[in-house]
């Protein structure tokens, strides 16, 4: 795990590069959150509570991203992730190719959702 500082600036260098981000709550608990960076037509981060997987609010953040990028849009995941992976194909996200995380290196899996009415 990268230390807090290093992911403080990493959000700052993201939002400042064009991250949207919407944030899934009740009350005061955070449920998850999906980020986008509309210009460039890219799904950046979906994640959500662990205790709340299985819940719909996946579904909710994704057509939210649906919603904001009706062209379509690209994302990456986790290869070895078979939940995530599952909830995208059921989802309609389509997997291009298999290559290693442009950080990290271990093996992640391109989508992509073609959009709205194709």
């Amino acid at each position: 795990m990268p230390s807090r500082a290093e992911l403080r600036r990493r959000v700052d260098k993201e939002m400042a590069g064009g991250w949207e981000v919407t944030i899934a709550e009740s009350g005061h608990e955070i449920l998850g959150f999906v980020a986008i960076r509309r210009r460039d037509r890219i799904l950046a981060e979906l994640f959500l509570s662990p205790k709340r997987i299985g819940g719909g609010i996946g579904k909710v953040l994704l057509d939210h991203a649906k919603a904001a990028m009706p062209g379509g849009f690209t994302l990456f995941t986790t290869s070895a992730n078979s939940r995530a992976r599952h909830f995208y194909e059921r989802e309609g996200l389509i997997a291009l190719r298999e290559e290693p995380h442009p950080r990290s290196g271990h093996p992640v899996t391109y989508y992509e959702w073609v959009g709205a009415g194709t």
